[in-house]
């Protein structure tokens, strides 16, 4: 059994191979070539556990992730656990691996994949709101599939603006000019991409549709029906919605809230596997004003955790261990 920590598997991949990655699970997710249960979530105070179980033809698996939303106070991730790799044939494990790493790297990837295909090319400008690692690595990948020269950076609780900045750089490996707000409305009106990787239950945005317009939104937080990032001029200003799970209109009150109200209807959400395999789909059109909602699947993982996997046995990477 392979042992990877953060640091190995940071080794592994670049940005274009997770992109790959994340490609390939949605082909697999779009021909349904897999099983996978809704994640259960399991609540104790403020913490939560998710178990998220995926099998695929060739090898199946199952990630732990804790998130404690009080850590950062503690100078600890929010975000940690484990994920476990299996043999398909066997059910043998065949790696463990940091799941908190995994998780910031497949969302992340994710992100790039959505901006990818419906992001315009020459979007130049950036703005994170929420400047923790998953905020680092969501602005990362955002630079990396666009030619983004600016990021400007929201998050009132940000200690060091300076190492966030250098985190961001090094995982991207160049330099970038990084602008740090006072405001979330200074941050909306300059940043042609705006990203929001928060823990917030209440949206973080001013509910006004002008401040909108014409950007491409990803929220990425809000994992709960009674959560939210985004408010209601979010869904109303954009052209389109887009999601990398249906079951996000369940699962994230960014979605759930607005369809239970009548604020927006089912038919103006659309799943990102369609935009990239359908054929029905080969002339739509993102629009300009775009909402790109992601909630992780454990597809995700154990597509990117596999990958991660055979990197690491091609490139002699991690620690052998014996149970």
């Amino acid at each position: 059994m392979l042992f990877l920590n953060r640091e190995d598997m940071s080794r592994c991949m670049n940005f274009d191979e997770c992109i790959s990655a994340m490609e390939k699970a949605y082909r697999i997710f779009y021909d349904n070539n897999f099983v996978m249960p809704h994640r259960p979530c399991i609540e104790n105070g403020k913490n939560t556990l998710l178990y998220m179980p995926c099998f695929l033809q060739d090898s199946f698996g199952t990630k732990f992730l804790t998130l404690f939303p009080d850590n950062p106070k503690k100078n600890k991730p929010m975000i940690g656990g484990m994920m476990v790799l299996n043999d398909a044939d066997s059910g043998q494990t065949k790696a463990i691996m940091h799941a908190g790493f995994l998780t910031a790297l497949r969302t992340a990837a994710n992100t790039g994949v959505m901006l990818k295909y419906l992001a315009p090319d020459a979007a130049e400008t950036c703005g994170i709101v929420g400047a923790g690692t998953q905020g680092a690595f969501q602005t990362a990948f955002a630079c990396h599939v666009r030619k983004i020269k600016t990021v400007y950076v929201y998050d009132p609780y940000l200690a060091d603006a300076e190492e966030f900045a250098l985190r961001v750089e090094t995982l991207l490996g160049r330099k970038l000019e990084f602008i740090f707000c006072d405001s979330v409305e200074q941050l909306m009106e300059n940043s042609d991409i705006i990203l929001t990787a928060t823990t917030s239950n209440s949206p973080v945005y001013p509910d006004k549709e002008e401040l909108f317009k014409g950007k491409t939104v990803v929220a990425i937080g809000s994992y709960k029906p009674d959560c939210r990032e985004c408010p209601d001029a979010l869904v109303k200003a954009a052209d389109g919605i887009y999601v990398d799970l249906d079951f996000a209109k369940e699962e994230s009150g960014d979605l759930y809230i607005p369809l239970k109200e009548g604020i927006i209807e089912e038919n103006k959400i659309h799943q990102l596997s369609d935009i990239m395999y359908n054929p029905e789909y080969s002339q739509h059109k993102a629009g300009s004003t775009v909402f790109i909602k992601t909630v992780g699947m454990a597809l995700f993982d154990v597509v990117c955790g596999t990958e991660i996997y055979n990197a690491a046995r091609e490139k002699g990477i991690g620690t052998e261990l014996e149970f």
